[in-house]
């Protein structure tokens, strides 16, 4: 019986003692790095205003708590400079507060934020970062990976149109805008509202993404006439953009229109014409 607990003990200890060595407490240097991804944005006025391109670097401090820093273009600077760290499972979770400057222009202030994550690896990471004083309470979600395409290219697109048909060529109209709604299953809605050419509405466009640039294409029906002469007409959509929604061209075509009209919305204002 002694023999028989002396090896239990003999072996207790050394599976102990592996442990020690190839188990080592988890830290912040297990995490640190640079973590590439997207924000999700919400407050009292929008939700979920998609921004690519974005990266958190988290450092470790000499105190073993985590230094965690956000700088974007889009919604200014956060710093979080000790944030507190537990792992369990080969997960970590971080949280802290800190501050963020953010504004426009010469406008910049600096506002309390608070920081939560939850890291299983550097591909699979999800952030938020609060700020309750900004806009009745800004919530910033970050996650690691490429942004999807619907949430990227969902907001309001401001422009010009060029009108081109059998009749005419290159007619032209300022203060044109257009807006896409991501659906939730990876497409699009997409409503054009004119008062030249009618309202063009899209259920479901579908998004590719090649390169740096998105092409999205759908279909639907506008309402579009004079007085109560008014007609439904088929048309399709094609558009093509870039991920900041700066540089696109979205482009809807009516066959039976005017011996087939496209109406094509573009950033800026329509070039100048001569008489």
């Amino acid at each position: 019986m002694r023999l028989k607990t002396l090896l239990t003990l003999s072996v207790a200890a050394v599976c102990s003692a592996s442990c020690r060595d190839n188990g080592r407490m988890p830290s912040v240097a297990d995490i640190a790095g640079n973590y590439k991804g997207y924000t999700l944005a919400g407050c009292a006025y929008f939700q979920n205003t998609c921004t690519a391109g974005e990266t958190v670097v988290v450092t470790e401090n000499a105190d073993g708590t985590a230094n965690v820093t956000l700088t974007s273009d889009s919604w200014g600077e956060f710093v979080i400079p000790a944030a507190q760290t537990s792992a369990a499972g080969g997960t970590y979770t971080l949280a802290g507060s800190g501050q963020t400057t953010m504004g426009m222009g010469g406008n910049v202030s600096t506002y309390a934020c608070t920081y939560t994550a939850v890291i299983h690896s550097r591909e699979k990471a999800r952030m938020q970062f609060q700020v309750a004083g900004v806009m009745g309470g800004l919530t910033l979600d970050f996650t690691a990976g490429e942004a999807p395409a619907d949430l990227l290219l969902a907001g309001t697109y401001k422009g010009y149109t060029a009108a081109v048909c059998t009749y005419f060529q290159d007619r032209y109209t300022d203060d044109e805008s257009l807006k896409m709604t991501a659906n939730g299953d990876g497409t699009l809605a997409v409503v054009f509202e004119s008062a030249t050419w009618g309202t063009f509405r899209v259920t479901k466009a579908v998004v590719t993404k090649s390169g740096d640039e998105y092409t999205f294409t759908g279909d639907g029906t506008v309402s579009m006439g004079m007085g109560d002469n008014v007609k439904d007409y088929a048309f399709t959509m094609t558009g093509e953009s870039n991920a900041a929604k700066d540089d696109f061209s979205i482009a809807f075509n009516a066959p039976a229109v005017m011996g087939g009209l496209t109406v094509t919305l573009l950033p800026g204002t329509a070039p100048a014409t001569t008489e």
